[in-house]
């Protein structure tokens, strides 16, 4: 299985992890963060919790302006889909769509030379297009000539043709990679975590903080559905609010932005010794 997640390239000189801006547009899962010259910062986040999905989707409009430079945020679906969305301060925007030519599926509503994704734009994607709305035509030459214009808003010197080249075909990840370089940034100075979600330490009350975060989900799906009736939804383990709410706390000690492992750990044995599972 391929990549999810969204890449983000903005400038500023707090680290963007700790932005409000991209936590509520992007979620709060930074899986790496690397800095490059004059405060440019390219982050990759997990897609969201469960918890987040209802609320995600302002795309990077609020980040250009809050850090005023342009932003770019890319949401890729297993590596093989890229949606692109753009935004520079005072409301300059634009979206794009590249991806493998088996990801295209006849669109009947359409000219017969047209095409869809496969993959879900309007939901499960952190860049949402409203509902009705089509992913952009693929044009490789169109997004190269706005890349380099949201680059020049961003004082970054490149060339459409510098940038067409960079990214090719390139449907993945790789296209990011390819365009940060393009863009002159490197090089990238990896960011070593504070903390790792992983760690051991609150392996179980994580776990039970996904589980419910998950259950959110799942409700706010029924809810989309119509299907508001809290009969049909699973039931909340005792201490449900505050599970998720240690997921929250996790990945925001990643980058130094709040408790340390050692409050973390003890905040998972306080959950776990209150709470315990049924």
């Amino acid at each position: 299985m391929g990549l999810y997640g969204t890449f983000i390239v903005a400038r500023d000189k707090a680290l963007l992890p700790h932005l409000p801006e991209v936590q509520q547009a992007f979620g709060t899962r930074a899986l790496h963060l690397c800095r490059g010259r004059d405060d440019w910062q390219l982050l990759l986040l997990r897609p969201p919790y469960g918890h987040h999905w209802p609320t995600v989707g302002a795309g990077p409009a609020p980040l250009a302006e809050v850090t005023g430079a342009p932003a770019l945020a890319v949401w890729v679906s297993e590596s093989s889909c890229l949606q692109y969305a753009a935004a520079t301060p005072g409301g300059g925007s634009w979206t794009a769509h590249f991806a493998d030519e088996a990801n295209h599926i006849p669109n009947p509503d359409r000219a017969p030379h047209a095409s869809r994704c496969a993959y879900d734009h309007h939901r499960w994607c952190t860049l949402r297009l409203p509902e009705g709305v089509d992913v952009p035509p693929d044009d490789q030459a169109a997004l190269s000539d706005n890349l380099a214009a949201w680059a020049a808003a961003g004082g970054l010197a490149t060339t459409p043709r510098r940038i067409l080249e960079a990214l090719g075909a390139k449907t993945n990840e790789e296209a990011i990679y390819a365009l940060v370089d393009a863009l002159d940034l490197e090089p990238l100075e990896f960011v070593e975590p504070s903390v790792d979600p992983d760690d051991p330490k609150w392996f179980d009350a994580r776990r039970i903080g996904e589980h419910e975060s998950a259950r959110l989900a799942g409700e706010w799906v029924l809810r989309l559905k119509g299907r508001a009736n809290s009969a049909d939804w699973a039931q909340p383990l005792p201490g449900a609010a505050e599970f998720v709410r240690f997921l929250d706390l996790v990945e925001a000690a990643q980058y130094g932005g709040g408790l340390t492992r050692k409050q973390l750990a003890a905040e998972a044995q306080r959950l776990l010794g209150t709470h315990p599972e049924p």
